[in-house]
Formats: C-alpha cells, sequence, structure tokens
C-alpha cells in the first residue's frame, strides 16, 4: 500500500517546477548568462534566498534546469525509426540546445557540481549510443571505436557554424562509414 504524499511533499514538487520552468525559460532565451536567480524569484513573486532553499547555487539550478531540457528531449525521441535517422534526429535536438551545452562545458571548469554533472553526462551519451549501436556492431572493439568515433564527429559538428542540412550529411556520412559499411 502506497502512502499519500503529505501537502508540504506536494508543494515542495511545484515550487520546484515553477523555478526549473523558468529556469529553463532563460536558459532557452540566453544561456548561463541570462539565467537569474534575482529574476526568478522575481518572477515567481519569492525572495531570492527562496530560491536558494531549493537549490544551494546558480550552478546546482543551471545543472537541474539543462537536465530537465535533456529528459525532455529524450521524452520525444521518436521511436519507430532507423538507428541512423535516430542519430541524425538526436543530433537536431542537441543543436537547438548547443549554447547551453557548451555552457556546461565552460562552467565545469570553474564549478564541481557543474563538472560532475557533465561527466555524467558525457557517460550517458556514450551508454546510450553503445546501446543503440549493438545490433548494428555486435564486435565490441569495434562497436567502442565507431560510438568514441560518432560522438568526436557530433561534437565537432555541433560547435562548428553549420546548417541543419550540413550537420545532418556531415554526421550520416559517418554513420555509414563507421557502422552501416
Amino acid at each position: 500500500m502506497r502512502v499519500p504524499r503529505t501537502r508540504t511533499t506536494l508543494d515542495r514538487e511545484a515550487k520546484v517546477g515553477e523555478i526549473l520552468d523558468e529556469a529553463v525559460a532563460q536558459l532557452r532565451a540566453g544561456g548561463y548568462g541570462a539565467l537569474s536567480v534575482a529574476r526568478i524569484a522575481r518572477d515567481l513573486g519569492v525572495a531570492q534566498n527562496a530560491i536558494y532553499w531549493y537549490f544551494h547555487s546558480k550552478d546546482e539550478l543551471f545543472v537541474a534546469a539543462v537536465e530537465r531540457m535533456l529528459r525532455d528531449v529524450v521524452a520525444r525521441k521518436p521511436q519507430q525509426r532507423s538507428t541512423r535517422a535516430k542519430v541524425l534526429w538526436f543530433v537536431d535536438q542537441l543543436a537547438q540546445v548547443e549554447h547551453v551545452r557548451s555552457a556546461v562545458r565552460d562552467r565545469a571548469r570553474e564549478s564541481d557540481v557543474v563538472a560532475r554533472f557533465a561527466a555524467e553526462l558525457d557517460a550517458t551519451w556514450h551508454t546510450m549510443l553503445t546501446n543503440v549501436l549493438t545490433n548494428e556492431l555486435p564486435d565490441p572493439r569495434q562497436r567502442a571505436i565507431a560510438v568514441d568515433a560518432l560522438i568526436a564527429t557530433i561534437q565537432g559538428v555541433l560547435l562548428s557554424p553549420s546548417s541543419r542540412n550540413e550537420r545532418r550529411s556531415v554526421v550520416g556520412f559517418a554513420y555509414d562509414r563507421l557502422v552501416a559499411a
């Protein structure tokens, strides 16, 4: 039998959700530089210290907001597509939040909280791509090399000023050569 949640728990979850909604909106609009705890507090009509009650630092808030953004991407992932199409779709999604991914890399140099998150995120991407390529590349050594090469290609193409079609051409080419060959 499940114990019903208390009102305090529900209020906390709702407040955290409101804070994260505001933080995500600010990150989408202008990246880490646009993320303002004071503005979130003002927009929500609470004291700035109230935000820090839920998130002990701006970096903790930043990490939670980026996690939410990425969970939203993963929740929308296509189901009935080829692995190649899924990889290209995912690269398209990452391109839309590249300014936030760049901020994660930059902040990781100065913040242990963000550095831990960045390391976990890298490991997660690696595991996800490894898992998705298991059927296409049954040899673990070949799969490991292909995963590392695809990740390097994806990271590189996301950092370069390229159009969606250019990104897809580069990643698709790499995928075809590394996986489908």
